[in-house]
């Protein structure tokens, strides 16, 4: 006689077929790449996925860690492509991937649109405030003279304010003589994620210095070590010169 359970596993597997396009893992592909699989979106997947992420009360989950979020942290990663508006002078598609790790969850099938960038908006501070109006997301990547590449990913607007804005989803990153990405994620010790004036973009503080400053020029910076992101320098080393600078928002597809 059938038990219970194994005829509402049957009756699972009848109400929830699995779709003919779905190809089972091989044990030897399991191996490879630190068990991390590229996903490429088929039509059934661009029709289901962003209706659900749409539908997500953001009011209500905005301030939610990737902890609360198992599926969609670095525990059970997925490297994914975000579809660009135009390609990116800074990062290759292979850090893109990597940097889609560990975007929100809110954002994990997110296209990214090009804010702003020194080559085609300048290197004036209030034109990149201008941009970025309204932008409640970013992310800004740096490229510096030295050919390293790093940022920071803004839980909030990139915009002039009295005081610390920004919520625990704020990380900083690097590629320092990698393709891996390092990332140093908000600690909570404090919440001085970001902060923004007429005279610099800041991430990072420990009261005295910043884990990331960008000078109103566009051109300079430093970054040093801090509590509220438990960062090392991202370039190796202190002061750098800015080479490439670009700010992307984030769209659902």
């Amino acid at each position: 006689m059938e038990d219970s359970t194994e005829k509402k596993e049957n009756n699972i597997e009848k109400e929830n077929p699995i779709p003919s396009e779905f190809i089972p893992i091989k044990e030897e592909e399991v191996k490879k790449d630190d068990c991390i699989f590229e996903v490429f979106k088929s039509e059934n997947y661009s029709k289901i996925i962003p209706p659900l992420i749409q539908n997500i009360d953001a009011k209500k989950y905005f301030n939610k860690t990737t902890e609360d979020y198992p599926y969609f942290t670095s525990s059970n990663p997925i490297k994914y492509l975000p579809k660009l508006d135009t390609p990116s002078e800074i990062l290759s598609n292979n850090q893109l991937k990597e940097l889609h790790l560990f975007f929100p969850y809110f954002h994990q099938y997110s296209s990214l649109n090009k804010i702003f960038s020194i080559s085609t908006d300048g290197t004036a501070l209030k034109s990149l405030y201008n941009k970025c109006e309204g932008i409640k997301n970013s992310i800004l990547v740096i490229k510096d003279t030295e050919q390293n590449i790093f940022g920071a990913f803004a839980s909030d607007i990139i915009y002039p304010s009295s005081t610390y804005t920004g919520t625990l989803d704020s990380f900083l990153f690097t590629f320092y003589k990698d393709e891996k990405i390092h990332i140093y994620k908000a600690t909570g010790i404090n919440d001085n994620y970001m902060y923004c004036d007429n005279e610099q973009i800041c991430f990072g503080s420990d009261g005295e210095q910043f884990s990331l400053s960008i000078k109103n020029n566009l051109l300079d910076g430093y970054t040093k070590p801090t509590d509220t992101y438990k960062n090392k320098p991202l370039n190796g080393g202190k002061k750098f010169t800015i080479s490439k600078l670009e700010i992307w928002g984030f769209k659902e597809q």
